[in-house]
């Protein structure tokens, strides 16, 4: 596995009304800028972290703990900056 590095961490979700479509596109901009493949888990679902679809499906509410993985040359930057998202980042209009 040559110039593969795997890089994971867990995340909170702290958005009011949980992973809906304002956050949600804001992790597929943010993901979709590394050649990493990054994964999203909870509640015994994975998605495609640059995936509309994929990240609607699992349906994660406020407070929940999302597990963040990424395996690629640039795994541990997209873990790093997905983290930074989540720890505060997200522009959500009110």
């Amino acid at each position: 596995m040559s110039g593969q590095e795997v890089s994971d961490t867990t995340v909170k979700l702290t958005v009011a009304n949980g992973l809906h479509l304002s956050p949600i596109s804001q992790v597929v901009q943010r993901a979709s800028s590394f050649s990493a493949e990054i994964r999203l888990s909870f509640d015994g679902k994975t998605a495609d972290a640059k995936s509309v679809y994929d990240l609607m499906l699992l349906a994660a509410p406020f407070g929940a703990v999302l597990k963040l993985e990424a395996i690629g040359k640039d795994a541990k930057a997209a873990v790093d900056s997905l983290v930074e998202l989540f720890n505060g980042g997200f522009t959500i209009a009110e």
